[in-house]
């Protein structure tokens, strides 16, 4: 019947009409096709959906959040309430959180005295110095405080010190090493896991250096090298000449002394050096062991107590002798958070918590971090930090609370100090090598964090051809990552960025 014919003969007419008509389009023909569709135009929600698609279809999770660093205006959202590991981007709280307890221009203090007494260029007493916290103190980084023991030396030889007997003493320190909560204990022979201890010199770290000579037989005992020459700390090396692949691994040992290291060779290789900055637990020793070579080099011997000496014509009573100072509290966050140093991190945090709540220590750092996240108007639902650095496992941060400090930070009068401190991509810090181009080089500053399956980026970005949201604060996350994944972590952070300088943020 003709109603029957007419039924079934409806969609084959208009598959071949739109056929028809895709195939004029394509033959740019004046016709009137209104079926032609066009490519849609890429925003930073359909690059980032597909990115983020892309890495869960292989098992990964990404969280994202994106909002307008001078409204707050929520701008992209991709799963930004669950919670991961934050790894070292937790040091934008821990840094936007001490800058806002002690401001931009804050510097550590550390004061040295004499208590003893000086007669006839014999200084009978010892040099005292109060533990201040400062994490830079010796430290390479900074002319002022790479002159510290000098600055020491200086002033003994000034008063008249030509010859001393007595030690190095140092106050305030504890007996047990404050390592943080949740960190790996196969991470702490390592510089980036040095203690965060109450006194810190040269960053708590020695260089170790092994060489074979040249022909030397893998199975034989190195040389060993310590740098600074002054260094005490005890190594015990073994090689192994019959591994897989080339490897210089080190571990401390609860309790034990010093470190055990391991320098593995291929069979049919033998690596001539290799090199690894290890933690020092006591860094008052290593403090006191560059003070006496620096009187050394001037001339002022430090005396065996073995030797007789005048007794005190009078009791001793303390004098000051010098004032060891850091540089300003932006230059240490910055150094912090381009090169991701967690022992900084942890001071800067411990030393926030004392100013918040008195003392320092975990407990106290936890508290006072989660209260200065209430203050922002952040709930524990999407941040609850442990410590500084983001070493520990107990971390817990969402992408909607890492680009919530930031953009409460850029409100307050030290919010440029902590923007100046970011990594810049393609240019410095952990971004250095970072693929750019001449419209995104100089817009992307991002603090990045790793553990073991995370990665995560904090930051601000500028983008030029948008009037509207001209500059924007992020947070991208990702879990549940492995190496074997397609997409790897840092290309996906590098498409995601460079979209939101160059793309708009939706549809028009």
């Amino acid at each position: 019947m003709t109603p029957q014919v007419v039924g079934v003969s409806v969609a084959p007419v208009m598959s071949r009409a739109l056929s028809f008509c895709l195939v004029l389009a394509a033959a740019a023909l004046p016709v009137g096709c209104r079926h032609t569709q066009h490519p849609a135009t890429p925003t930073v929600s359909s690059v980032a959906s597909s990115l983020f698609a892309t890495l869960e279809d292989e098992g990964a999770l990404a969280s994202a959040f994106v909002l307008d660093a001078t409204t707050g205006e929520p701008l992209y959202a991709h799963r930004e309430h669950v919670r991961l590991l934050p790894a070292s981007t937790m040091k934008v709280v821990s840094t936007a959180s001490v800058l806002s307890a002690l401001g931009a221009d804050y510097r550590f203090q550390t004061p040295v005295t004499l208590e003893g007494t000086l007669t006839d260029g014999l200084f009978l007493g010892d040099l005292v110095v109060d533990s201040s916290g400062d994490p830079s103190l010796g430290s390479w980084r900074f002319p002022e405080t790479a002159l510290a023991c000098e600055q020491v030396a200086d002033a003994l030889q000034a008063k008249g010190v030509r010859q001393w007997k007595g030690q190095v003493r140092v106050r305030g320190i504890d007996d047990d090493v404050p390592f943080g909560p949740g960190w790996a204990w196969d991470d702490v022979a390592y510089a980036y896991s040095a203690a965060p201890t109450p006194f810190v010199f040269r960053e708590n770290v020695v260089d170790l250096a092994l060489s074979r000579p040249e022909g030397a037989d893998c199975a034989q005992p190195p040389h060993v090298q310590l740098t600074p020459a002054f260094a005490t700390l005890s190594t015990v090396v073994r090689v192994d000449p019959n591994a897989e692949r080339a490897n210089l691994s080190c571990t401390r040992q609860r309790g034990a002394p010093g470190v055990r290291c391991v320098w593995r060779s291929p069979v049919n290789q033998c690596p001539r050096t290799a090199n690894v900055r290890l933690s020092v637990d006591e860094p008052q020793v290593l403090f006191a062991a560059c003070v006496e070579e620096a009187l050394l080099k001037r001339g002022v011997p430090r005396l065996p107590f073995t030797l007789e000496a005048p007794a005190p014509l009078r009791p001793p009573v303390p004098e000051p002798l010098v004032t060891l100072a850091s540089p300003p509290l932006s230059e240490l966050v910055k150094v912090t958070n381009k090169e991701s140093l967690n022992l900084y991190a942890e001071r800067l945090g411990l030393r926030f918590a004392r100013e918040r709540g008195g003392v320092e220590g975990y407990a106290n750092l936890r508290t006072a971090l989660a209260e200065e996240l209430t203050r922002r108007g952040i709930p524990a639902r999407d941040l609850r930090p442990v410590d500084g650095s983001g070493l520990s496992r107990y971390n817990l941060a969402t992408a909607r609370g890492l680009a919530r400090v930031l953009f409460t930070s850029l409100r307050e009068p030290y919010g440029a100090a902590l923007v100046d401190s970011l990594p810049v991509a393609g240019l410095d810090g952990t971004l250095a090598n970072r693929p750019v181009t001449p419209v995104t080089a100089g817009r992307i500053r991002a603090k990045t964090g790793t553990l073991s399956g995370q990665k995560c980026f904090a930051g601000v970005v500028e983008r030029p051809g948008d009037a509207e949201h001209p500059r924007v604060v992020f947070a991208l996350m990702l879990g549940n990552m492995d190496e074997a994944t397609a997409l790897p972590a840092n290309e996906a952070f590098d498409r995601f960025a460079a979209a939101l300088v160059e793309l708009p943020l939706r549809a028009p």
